[in-house]
């Protein structure tokens, strides 16, 4: 977010949390903007991110999507006063309803989409120079819809031309019919191959809500992200189970670890219920060190894997 950074200098590294969100509509977005206060953001944000970088956070990606109110500017100052590297998106959001789509996403062929993402890649976002770090799509379709197939393609021109890693916000949720939300990662997974990019290249974003581990396990040995990113006081069981389990397969090195935290919400009083940063780093390293992972493998996770996923590298693969 201060300029590009080697991914080798990221540091111990929260994958998928959030800064500023809008949380409306689009349409309503567009009608009645809420531009944030930008000092008031920072006065209630920034304590979190200082209790983090205190903690030995170095990095935070803030995978709020282009149209749940994406603040580069803002970002950038959090950044800043915080002293932690931060990333933010490009890409289209296509889930919760299609509530988040711009006209534009509907209207636009999947190669002005990416000529679109590919120029805030090239030029920065909105004038502000700021660069994005990853492409973030959100996915809910199973079978695919037309329009998420085109977003896809859009993301795999973009990743090809960028180097860009694909995130993509996944679902449906399985907790009713397991399986379901693995169909719809392994659709994702099969149609950017097809169209050329590596599965290195693509992340599996809230993998924690597949009840199916062996989907897990599936995905990263096919050569994906694996992202459990939900994680809240009191899941340290589950997480283990998860995370345990990779490592079993031998497949630590394609997980990530998030929590999906923050969230100050456009229009709320001092931006609603903050969830806080900390807990990974005051529950659940402590119980995973208590269950038996080693240092090396506690930096594979939070330090290694997220510099290798966010790499800025074009992940190529013979189209078929």
């Amino acid at each position: 977010m201060r300029g590009p950074v080697d991914a080798r200098q990221l540091g111990i590294t929260l994958t998928h949390e959030h800064l500023f969100a809008d949380l409306r509509p689009f349409a309503e977005q567009e009608k009645t903007p809420l531009p944030p206060d930008i000092d008031a953001v920072v006065e209630v944000v920034l304590p979190y991110l200082q209790a983090i970088r205190r903690l030995g956070c170095r990095s935070l990606v803030d995978c709020t999507a282009t149209t749940l109110g994406r603040h580069p500017a803002l970002i950038r100052r959090l950044s800043e006063a915080s002293d932690l590297h931060m990333l933010t998106v490009t890409g289209a959001y296509l889930a919760a309803g299609g509530r988040f789509i711009p006209s534009y996403v509907r209207d636009e062929t999947d190669e002005q989409l990416a000529a679109r993402w590919i120029g805030e890649w090239n030029d920065g976002i909105d004038g502000t120079g700021v660069r994005p770090g990853l492409i973030k799509l959100g996915i809910e379709g199973d079978p695919l819809t037309d329009l998420e197939r085109k977003v896809l393609h859009a993301a795999a021109r973009t990743h090809l031309a960028s180097g860009l890693v694909i995130a993509v916000h996944t679902g449906p949720w399985s907790d009713v019919e397991p399986g379901r939300n693995a169909r719809c990662a392994l659709a994702q997974l099969q149609l950017l191959e097809a169209a050329g990019v590596d599965a290195s290249a693509w992340i599996w974003v809230h993998a924690q809500n597949e009840t199916q581990g062996s989907q897990h396990v599936l995905a990263a040995r096919r050569g994906g992200w694996v992202s459990f990113d939900g994680y809240r006081p009191g899941q340290e069981d589950a997480y283990i189970a998860m995370i345990d389990r990779m490592r079993q397969a031998k497949l630590l090195d394609r997980v990530l670890v998030s929590q999906d935290a923050g969230w100050y919400n456009a229009g709320q009083p001092r931006g609603g219920e903050i969830k806080p940063y900390a807990p990974i780093f005051t529950t659940l390293l402590p119980a995973l060190r208590r269950h038996g992972l080693g240092e090396e493998e506690i930096r594979t996770l939070f330090t290694d894997n997220p510099a290798r996923a966010f790499a800025v590298r074009v992940r190529g693969r013979a189209a078929s």
